[in-house]
C-alpha cells in the first residue's frame, strides 16, 4: 500500500477552512454530484487539499448500488477525490478561480477499502506535476474509518 499523502491524525479535522459558498464558486456540481460537504485542509505553501463528505446512513446511490447492503460507487470516490483536487487546482497560481477544470484521465487507481455509510469520507488531494499552462497530474486518495480505500493519480485539464 502506498504511503499516506498527510497523516491525518495530525491535522484538525474539526473546522471548515472555506465557506460552502466559496467552495460552490469553484465547482460546478450540484445535488446529487456536489459530492464535498466542506474543506477542512487547504495548505497552498505545501500544495495539499482535504476535503470531506458526509453520507447518511441511506444515501441516494444505496437504493441500487446494492440494496440492503449500500456500498459506495468506486466512481463517486473517485469523483469525490477529483473534485478535491479541482479545489486545490483552482487555487493554485495561474490556474484562475473562473476556469472549468475537466478530468483529462486517471491513473494507477486503486480500491483497497469499502465505505458502507453511515459516516464521512475524507479526499486528500496533492499538487503533482504541472505540464504547461493546461495539464496537471495529482496524486488523491481516499480515508474512511481510518483507514485508506482508494489511491489514484489524476489528470486536470484547463478548459
Amino acid at each position: 500500500m502506498p504511503a499516506a499523502l498527510v497523516d491525518l491524525a495530525t491535522l484538525d479535522l474539526t473546522q471548515d477552512v472555506l465557506a460552502d459558498a466559496e467552495i460552490r464558486s469553484m465547482l460546478p456540481h450540484d445535488h446529487e454530484f456536489k459530492l464535498i460537504d466542506g474543506i477542512c485542509h487547504l495548505d497552498l505553501a505545501q500544495g495539499l487539499c482535504v476535503a470531506y463528505k458526509d453520507w447518511e446512513a441511506n444515501p441516494w446511490w444505496g437504493r441500487g448500488h446494492i440494496p440492503g447492503r449500500p456500498l459506495m460507487p468506486g466512481v463517486l470516490i473517485v469523483e469525490g477525490a477529483a473534485q478535491s483536487a479541482t479545489i486545490l487546482m483552482k487555487r493554485q497560481e495561474g490556474w484562475g478561480l473562473d476556469r472549468f477544470i475537466g478530468l483529462g484521465g486517471l491513473d494507477r487507481v486503486r480500491f483497497r477499502g469499502q465505505v458502507v455509510p453511515p459516516g464521512r469520507i475524507y479526499y486528500v488531494s496533492k499538487v503533482g506535476q504541472r505540464s504547461g499552462n493546461r495539464l496537471a497530474k495529482y496524486p488523491a486518495q481516499a480515508f474512511y474509518e481510518g483507514k485508506m480505500v482508494m489511491d489514484m493519480e489524476l489528470l486536470g485539464v484547463l478548459l
